[in-house]
């Protein structure tokens, strides 16, 4: 069975932890899967948003595969190698250049906390249960992904969820920002399709440049040191076509089709 399916309707690929035995555990092969998922559906013109869940109800991700940690992960030295595979999936997820929701079933906790924190958009259901209770297992959340909980959620609310250890509901991880939606368990999947097949027809090139803007203000926050590319892409929607189809399709009061192009 592939711990990781892939379906792609339409202009919507939807990559699914298929796992529902172990709670959508996740391990080092499927963080590696993940990031060639990722860099595969960057380079397919066809897809326009990416919808991340895990198989049945119960579970996004309930984090790692603790049960394979003292194989690949028991001294730093394999840890340093097990983490950089994490890493590599969860860049892969930001530089995506097309939006990322992922939709969030029951268990949302460590490794699956981090992947979802690294989505663009989370939409939970209402027996969501999220947090990062690392300290329970002595392990560390590396400098990369505290660097964008913080940005995502504050140092307030990452200090919390570190420190104490303590899982969350989805009200809760609402009100801290976290979980941009709730709904309803029986509603969320027809919610999630509704609006990944909005999103699917937004302007393509303009989702691209947004997700590249925003992780450049989160590198360079005072915006001072920016490049030439950098200083030039808040004008670069101006010679597209889509921005003429866009302009037109406004005057002739009708929907516009994009080609990303």
């Amino acid at each position: 069975m592939d711990s990781l399916l892939l379906h792609v309707d339409r202009a919507v690929a939807t990559i699914t932890i298929n796992r529902p035995e172990q709670r959508n555990v996740l391990d080092l092969a499927m963080w590696t899967r993940l990031a060639e998922l990722c860099q595969a559906l960057d380079l397919d013109p066809q897809v326009r948003v990416v919808v991340i869940q895990g198989a049945g109800d119960q579970a996004f991700s309930a984090g790692g595969d603790i049960r394979e940690f003292d194989e690949r992960r028991s001294n730093a030295w394999q840890a340093k190698i097990y983490n950089q595979r994490v890493e590599q999936a969860l860049q892969a997820l930001e530089r995506l250049g097309k939006p990322v929701v992922a939709k969030i079933k029951g268990y949302c906790v460590g490794g699956g906390f981090l992947l979802a924190g690294h989505c663009d958009l989370r939409i939970g259901a209402d027996n969501a249960v999220l947090g990062l209770p690392v300290a329970r297992l002595g392990t560390l959340v590396g400098y990369g992904s505290l660097h964008r909980f913080v940005a995502l959620i504050g140092l307030s609310a990452i200090t919390d969820l570190l420190m104490t250890a303590r899982l969350v509901d989805a009200a809760q991880a609402h009100n801290m920002g976290f979980l941009n939606q709730v709904w309803p368990l029986d509603r969320v999947d027809a919610q999630v399709d509704e609006l990944a097949a909005q999103m699917a027809e937004l302007a393509p090139l303009v989702q691209r440049w947004h997700k590249q803007m925003l992780a450049t203000v989160l590198r360079k926050p005072d915006l001072v040191d920016l490049d030439n590319e950098e200083l030039q892409l808040p004008d670069a929607c101006f010679n597209t076509q889509d921005y003429q189809e866009g302009i037109r399709a406004f005057l002739e009061k009708r929907r516009p089709v994009f080609r990303g192009r």
